[in-house]
């Protein structure tokens, strides 16, 4: 069975050859700017001076957090990527602030491949244990500080010194994002942020997933991810409960055999998955 959305499917392509694509204005102004709201009120709730990163954010604020987590385009794609097997290691909403020009002259934030990576050893592609869907929630000017990618990195021998992690690389491309836009990314893709230096807060938005058999790091335990869980398995919603850790599946998934391509097996899964959703 192979996957039907084309514009899915030349994403897939482009994404195995660059290690990552961008989806353009997936989310609105009223919905950043809510998510900024919920950024500042944690800061004012927040016991430690000046915190600007947040995770468990869906469990703070799960009405608010639960459809970027479940959105269905990139699900869709992250399940073409990793198969139905898509957990959400973290939820992350963070802020970073303004620097002056000269701090920030010839700087990058610090290249890095993503957690659960590892430095390729060919040029063969292999799919991914994670990927990030990140969202910026204000344009990426060169003030805000674009978004910086070593495309076919995650698929090259490509290592860095500690005096280089900080600097432009030869081989990297500059991103402007438009607020909204959803990047997705290999996460043995090298990237970079660069220093904000507009003067007003810089804000990141991350749901970054991984595969189900894998540890996750937000902690999934609480009240309103649990309510979560209830209500996906009275609606016999798969996806749903394996993005918080549950995945009834994956005993028999991870052992069928491996005797048709990935991807098609994937398809036929999600598939499946989809079919048996209780409409209520």
């Amino acid at each position: 069975m192979e996957q039907t959305n084309p514009d899915l499917n030349m994403r897939l392509k482009a994404f195995k050859e660059q290690g990552y694509t961008i989806f353009k204005n997936v989310y609105d102004q009223d919905t950043m700017a809510s998510w900024i709201r919920k950024h500042k009120q944690l800061q004012e709730d927040s016991l430690v001076k000046q915190q600007w990163w947040f995770a468990n954010t869906c469990e703070l604020a799960p009405k608010l957090m639960l459809p970027a987590v479940n959105n269905p385009l990139i699900l869709d794609f992250a399940e073409m990527v990793m198969g139905p097997y898509v957990q959400l290691d973290n939820l992350t909403l963070a802020g970073f602030p303004s620097i002056s020009k000269q701090e920030a002259e010839n700087k990058v934030s610090g290249w890095h491949r993503d957690r659960w990576a590892h430095v390729p050893l060919g040029e063969d592609y292999t799919h991914p244990l994670s990927i990030n869907a990140i969202s910026y929630l204000q344009d990426l000017t060169d003030e805000y500080g674009p978004l910086r990618i070593i495309p076919g990195s995650h698929r090259k021998e490509i290592v860095l010194k500690d005096e280089e992690r900080g600097i432009p690389h030869q081989d990297e491309v500059v991103v402007h994002m438009s607020a909204g836009d959803v990047v997705v990314t290999h996460n043995g893709l090298l990237h970079s942020g660069t220093p904000n230096t507009s003067g007003n807060i810089r804000y990141f938005f991350s749901v970054y997933y991984n595969r189900t058999w894998l540890k996750h790091t937000d902690n999934h335990n609480g009240p309103n991810v649990q309510e979560i869980i209830r209500k996906a398995r009275a609606n016999n919603d798969h996806r749903l409960l394996r993005l918080f850790g549950v995945d009834d599946h994956l005993q028999a998934r991870a052992n069928s055999g491996f005797l048709q391509a990935d991807e098609v097996r994937w398809a036929e899964w999600a598939a499946a998955d989809k079919a048996a959703i209780v409409k209520k």
